[in-house]
């Protein structure tokens, strides 16, 4: 091979190159770029629960878990008094006679989930999701649901007593028997729902939502109604 020949390759093949260097350079640049670092961070930020599974193991030991995919575990019967569970995912977890109070829970979803007889006392769950939960004869005194979604809930017999329920969704919740003494139901949707035979005595339901709600047996007695009125003496509906 002659210079002249060699040259003319060389030549060739730097032309060739040279597209695909500018696409490598141009592509490197867009990735530095501040749009796109704001924009992994953002995607960083918001990364799927199940990133951040962890063992039954390691939930006992630690009693803390934010932000996790803790979707159909069995914590039943354990004391986790106290814990962190903070914007966790507990959809259809077994939670059946499990102890939770004092429990910082807001943003937790607990969607399907088996709750009977378990021990949420003084617990935080502001924001947080239970529809078709089972909480039947579960103790949530002094609980904090405030803008919780309790829709077609299971709450048979639940202590209820001083509860937050400010703005809780509890269309075709299931409140038989359920002890709703001095409960703070202000603005709840409360639609379709069964408060049949229950203790409401000093309940506050100033502006609540009872449309189609059945109260047969409830015993409202100094309880404020929705349209702010006072029911004196024994009140049943």
């Amino acid at each position: 091979m002659n210079f002249k020949t060699f040259l003319i390759i060389a030549i060739l093949f730097t032309a060739g190159s040279l597209p695909i260097l500018i696409r490598i350079s141009s592509n490197e640049e867009f990735q530095s770029s501040p749009i796109v670092q704001n924009i992994e961070k953002l995607t960083k930020s918001l990364n799927p629960l199940k990133a951040k599974k962890v063992s039954v193991e390691e939930i006992l030991r630690t009693k803390r878990c934010v932000g996790c995919n803790l979707t159909e575990i069995n914590l039943s019967g354990a004391d986790l008094t106290g814990a962190d569970f903070r914007n966790s995912d507990l959809s259809r977890a077994n939670l059946a006679k499990t102890i939770l109070k004092d429990a910082k829970m807001s943003g937790t979803r607990l969607n399907e989930a088996k709750l009977m007889n378990a021990d949420l006392d003084g617990s935080d769950f502001r924001d947080s999701q239970f529809k078709n939960a089972d909480l039947s004869d579960a103790n949530l005194f002094n609980i904090r649901l405030d803008n919780s979604d309790l829709s077609n809930a299971i709450l048979h017999r639940v202590e209820l007593r001083d509860a937050d329920l400010i703005g809780a969704n509890l269309n075709k919740a299931d409140l038989t028997r359920a002890s709703l003494y001095g409960t703070l139901l202000t603005k709840a949707n409360l639609t379709g729902a069964n408060l049949s035979s229950t203790n409401m005595r000093y309940a506050n339901l100033l502006n609540a939502i009872i449309k189609d709600t059945n109260l047969k047996g409830a015993d409202l007695q100094l309880a404020v109604m929705p349209d702010g009125t006072t029911a004196y003496g024994t009140k049943q509906y």
